[in-house]
């Protein structure tokens, strides 16, 4: 009997749908090879992460670059962090939730719905106040304006030109709805103002009194959900919209990038407290979505137009809460306390926990009738290679994948079965497992939780198809 080639995960499509797809990526996500490739998709592990540094206090609530620098917020402090690690406290801070910062190269501006916070080199770290500051969500920087979102109204305030100084009477109002914005956030010298219900774009005229005015057309019947998941990602901004579907920019229009799964899943409920980041690797530009009353993070991947989940072994979602690009690293900052940690490729744990990868195919079926499984064959690329900084320092000997079964729609599963793949060094391997049974749909899911790399390539059967 011949081995058949079956389509497996490239996606997360689970949600209501597992009696048609049920595909699944924990910590996976899926490249499209060029054509004249022996398949036409590869599914690769999602970065690991090691520790950076750990600030003495935390959650980290932010970070930004200023002259190639890093800096960090904490509830109770400021920090700079250098390159090798250490850091430097650089003032006491007030800052009780996940907050925004932006920068115009000279000054750092950092809020977080009720305080705000400015640092430069020179004038070293104050907090905003006095006439004309008001709580603001968000903070934005264009054409050397800071621009904030002034909290509870449709209102906008901004600092004075390359300043942190503010005048009472530099404020604008969103009037195409009568709904409080909720972000801001600059792209491409245009501003999004995100509100409640709706949208508007405003730009630069250079007017001396208040130099942005709303541009005429612009206008868009979306608002935003909750204000940390608008992001700038591939010339556009992402956002979670007030009606739970995740948007992307098109010019000065939008279009839904979220799929019903998704929708489903993951943004039915409360996602008031969402938060969201991106980055680019490889080719790959991600924005990370997680939301915390559900405990789960999904990832959009621009390049293929997928999404999959990423999740930390013990926390349920993914542990970062914000993000920086910086000395050549993809900096991420704990949502529980004071660790920065590195996401990297060649490492396969998250901090020395387990980087649980998961892939479950989509149904496998015949229509209504049975169908016979004689064996199944998992081809990998680059086994087994270990990450370059495991547990214990050292190569990882005998990594093995679990495979189980489900023929009851992922209710649940066959006792795992276990296989050693890919000694150190080796490129390709094949693994298998014996016959299985008869179904009339099923689900196959595989599991690796070693600290070494796991790229699918094929998967095959030996099925017999009865009338």
């Amino acid at each position: 009997m011949n081995l058949t080639s079956i389509n497996f995960a490239v996606a997360s499509h689970a949600g209501n749908n597992v009696s048609v797809n049920g595909s699944r990526l924990l910590n996976m996500y899926a490249e499209m090879q060029p054509q004249d490739s022996m398949v036409p998709v590869v599914v690769y592990s999602c970065p690991g992460s090691y520790k950076f540094t750990s600030l003495p206090d935390g959650p980290v609530q932010g970070m930004a670059v200023m002259d190639d620098l890093l800096y960090a917020i904490t509830p109770r402090s400021f920090f700079r962090i250098d390159r090798d690690g250490s850091y430097t406290d650089l003032g006491s801070v007030i800052f009780n939730s996940r907050g925004c910062i932006s920068t115009n190269g000279i000054h750092i501006v950092a809020v977080d719905g009720n305080r705000g916070y400015a640092y430069s080199v020179a004038g070293g770290l104050i907090e905003m106040a006095g006439e004309g500051w008001y709580p603001a969500n968000t903070v934005t920087h264009q054409d050397g304006f800071f621009i904030f979102p002034r909290k509870s109204t449709g209102q906008f305030f901004i600092t004075n030109l390359l300043s942190i100084d503010l005048d009472a009477l530099d404020y604008a109002t969103a009037e195409a709805a009568p709904d409080d914005t909720l972000a801001i956030l600059s792209d491409q010298r245009v501003l999004w103002l995100f509100g409640a219900d709706s949208t508007e774009i405003w730009y630069n005229v250079g007017n001396v009194d208040f130099p942005f005015q709303r541009m005429q057309g612009a206008y868009i019947e979306k608002g935003i959900a909750a204000a940390h998941t608008a992001v700038k990602l591939d010339n556009s901004i992402f956002w979670l919209g007030n009606d739970h579907v995740v948007y992307r920019t098109q010019g000065y229009g939008f279009g839904r990038v979220s799929t019903h799964v998704v929708e489903s899943e993951f943004l039915s409920g409360d996602v008031s407290t969402a938060y969201a980041y991106s980055y680019e690797e490889c080719g790959h530009a991600f924005y990370v979505l997680t939301i915390p009353s559900i405990n789960r993070t999904c990832v959009y991947d621009v390049a293929t137009q997928l999404w999959h989940e990423r999740g930390h072994s013990v926390l349920g979602r993914h542990n970062s809460l914000c993000y920086a690009d910086c000395y050549g690293k993809h900096f991420v900052g704990d949502f529980q306390n004071g660790n920065i940690y590195v996401l990297d490729n060649n490492v396969h744990h998250d901090n020395n926990d387990a980087l649980v990868r998961e892939a479950v195919a989509p149904v496998l079926h015949n229509g209504r009738n049975r169908v016979s499984m004689y064996g199944l064959e998992l081809q990998l690329n680059n086994p087994g290679n270990p990450s370059v900084s495991d547990f214990s320092g050292e190569h990882f000997i005998d990594p093995k994948v679990s495979m189980s079964f489900s023929d009851d729609n992922m209710r649940s599963w066959c006792q795992e079965r276990y296989r050693v793949f890919g000694k150190y060094g080796q490129v390709l391997q094949r693994i298998s497992w014996g016959p299985m049974g008869q179904f009339v749909q099923r689900h196959i899911k595989l599991r690796v939780t070693d600290p070494v790399d796991f790229q699918i390539a094929c998967f095959f059967a030996k099925l017999e198809y009865n009338d």
